[in-house]
């Protein structure tokens, strides 16, 4: 299906540096995938350039400057969000994660508590300064399955101070749900960020929100029109492949994300199990099909609590590298576990009997 759509395009055409038919159907298609909740889509090619569009949008709208994320975030490698807070300070002041950045950005970026209810307080204390708050609603980091209370809090203190709430959905989108986090949490932010899964293994950025924000793209307070060019945005082999990919999610998305989340669901419960009743270390934590191992039996809320109670990274390497070598089952570097609708039920107990067995290790 994918490959059929990729050689077909590819006979017509890779770059036309324009918008072609397949654009305008990929911005219908998402907006069915979360109807009456996005009036307006903006195409670039990766994640990290959706999220800074995002924010190039909101400065326009709102006229201020600085942006909050949350702690333990990853939005991207720009030089706007490649920020966290010292874990084992008190304070929430903005540390580079990268050389190469000047102060002057970071000073327009504030930093929350993820999954803390100190992260309101600090949001009223800067009204007067944020165009935006930007959050994973299920972090790559931390993904959790637990987060509707405090995005629903989130939602109420942005409106109640007149700021906007993008939801990143680069991760999450079209994966936890059709409609993403948005679906599954039922909160709805201003603006929403996709990537990776949409471009069904093509590079592709997308921006979607409500018209009031977008409109500020051609007209705002500056005059001056928000510029979010690219020579190979919404190209048409990504646009004609992602379109392909959608319709595909969408006629069959009452079997695939049951099943999918079952599956990981399944996963869950299995692992943690074992591991409770076996007094070990190790918790698997996840939204959907989206999971992750961490290594401690702390109550984690957030990046920081893993981070601070977790064994330490050599214990963890070790585990993945036998996962790999001795069970076949490879974990990204990122030690996220994203199942698909390849991975059969057989594979499922596979993964299960392949962490259970290698747990010794963590007695060691």
């Amino acid at each position: 299906m994918i490959t059929d759509s990729i050689q077909n395009q590819l006979k017509k055409g890779v770059l036309y540096t324009t918008f072609n038919k397949h654009t305008y159907e990929v911005a219908e298609l998402i907006q069915q995938c979360i109807p009456n909740v996005i009036d307006s889509v903006v195409f670039c090619n990766t994640g990290s350039e959706a999220t800074m569009r995002a924010a190039r949008i909101a400065r326009a709208y709102s006229n201020r400057k600085k942006i909050a994320i949350f702690s333990g975030s990853w939005h991207g490698g720009n030089e706007l969000f490649v920020y966290d807070h010292d874990y084992y300070s008190n304070d929430y002041l903005a540390q580079h994660k990268s050389a190469g950045i000047p102060d002057d950005f970071k000073n327009n970026v504030i930093v929350l508590p993820y999954n803390h209810n100190d992260a309101f307080d600090l949001i009223r204390k800067n009204k007067h300064d944020l165009a935006m708050v930007i959050i994973e609603p299920s972090q790559g980091s931390n993904p959790r399955d637990d987060m509707l209370d405090f995005l629903k809090n989130l939602r109420n203190v942005t409106d109640d101070n007149d700021i906007l709430l993008c939801f990143d959905e680069i991760i999450t989108g079209f994966r936890v749900a059709l409609g993403g986090c948005i679906e599954y949490y039922g909160v709805i932010p201003d603006i929403v960020t996709y990537g990776k899964t949409i471009g069904a293994g093509l590079p592709i950025g997308v921006v979607a929100g409500k018209s009031k924000v977008m409109a500020a793209i051609n007209s705002n307070q500056s005059k001056i029109p928000v510029f979010l060019g690219g020579t190979f945005s919404a190209n048409p082999l990504t646009m004609s492949t992602t379109k392909t990919l959608l319709k595909y999610l969408i006629k069959n998305r009452n079997e695939i994300y049951p099943d999918l989340n079952k599956k990981g669901d399944y996963i869950k419960k299995s692992i943690n199990t074992f591991c409770i009743e076996n007094n070990l270390p190790l918790r698997m934590i996840g939204i959907g099909s989206m999971l992750k191992l961490i290594f401690t039996d702390y109550p984690v809320k957030s990046r920081k609590d893993r981070d601070l109670h977790e064994l330490d990274f050599s214990t963890q390497s070790f585990f993945y590298q036998q996962l790999l070598f001795k069970k076949n089952i490879f974990v990204n570097s990122n030690g996220i576990i994203f199942l698909s609708t390849e991975h059969s039920n057989e594979v499922v107990e596979v993964i299960i009997s392949g962490i259970i067995d290698l747990t010794p290790l963590l007695k060691t």
